[in-house]
């Protein structure tokens, strides 16, 4: 498993790069990332789409050779026919953003193709507005079990309080988002303790997962991360965040589409 991070300020991505770039995707994808009327938006969503195609870019496959499809859910994957991309292993993904990163897991995946059981989410660790952590939990207390809230409420501060919010929230995201499941999805069906790291689906441990967790900081922000994925053990391991993070590659968004730009160009 191998996670990529992309850290976007866009106060320090020019906008001859974002047209360079556009240029540089297929029809369909321009199309969608034109539409968005707020310029932040239009550029994490191409980040996202270049990720995919840049680790494709990196395994010799060029760019007017690579097909993504989606299922009906709406998780997309490569298309590409294995013999004709030489994608030997096959390769497994997912793509999350929030704010000023945008993240994509990778993997040799083999369980589920072509989308593959492999799930990822990143989120701000933030109280959105004015709200104060009671009423927040509160907001979105019809998606949590009721150890969830009580674990939320009883932490020793805010701080402790809103990130276990968040753990319990980007758990149950990577989780669903794994599956390849639409929006619908009862959240209150998985619960996870974020204190003692346990993952429960309909009150039972599911077997063969691995929910590794982890932190991307961004000057004064703290994101918090969570790839899922089905690899298919005798029971479900939560790997904590401060774990060794080996897997993890930061990098900056302008500097990596330029790059990405010019050896597509070249």
């Amino acid at each position: 498993m191998q996670v990529l991070a992309i850290t976007y300020n866009p106060n320090l991505f020019p906008d001859e790069l974002y047209h360079r770039a556009l240029l540089l995707l297929d029809p369909e994808s321009s199309a969608r990332i034109k539409r968005f009327y707020r310029r932040e938006d239009a550029c994490r969503t191409l980040i996202g789409r270049f990720l995919p195609r840049m680790l494709l870019y990196d395994r010799g496959l060029p760019l007017a050779n690579m097909k993504f499809g989606a299922t009906e859910a709406g998780k997309p994957y490569f298309a590409s026919p294995s013999a004709a991309s030489g994608l030997n292993p096959p390769i497994a993904f997912n793509v999350s953003h929030d704010n000023g990163l945008i993240v994509m897991v990778s993997s040799a995946n083999t369980y589920n193709p072509p989308a593959f059981t492999i799930g990822v989410d990143i989120m701000k660790v933030r109280i959105p507005g004015r709200e104060s952590l009671a009423s927040f939990v509160e907001t979105m207390g019809e998606q949590l079990t009721a150890l969830e809230r009580q674990l939320i409420s009883s932490a020793p501060n805010e701080g402790e309080g809103l990130a276990r919010f968040f753990w319990v929230w980007t758990v149950k995201e990577a989780y669903t988002k794994a599956l390849g499941l639409g929006l619908g999805f009862d959240f209150r069906r998985l619960e996870f303790d974020p204190v003692l790291n346990l993952f429960r689906v309909d009150g039972a441990a599911p077997k063969g997962w691995q929910l590794t967790k982890f932190n991307v900081f961004q000057a004064t922000d703290v994101y918090q991360g969570v790839v899922a994925e089905f690899v298919g053990r005798d029971v479900t391991l939560v790997i904590p965040e401060s774990s060794p993070h080996e897997w993890l590659t930061i990098l900056d968004a302008t500097s990596y589409i330029q790059n990405a730009v010019q050896q597509l160009e070249s």
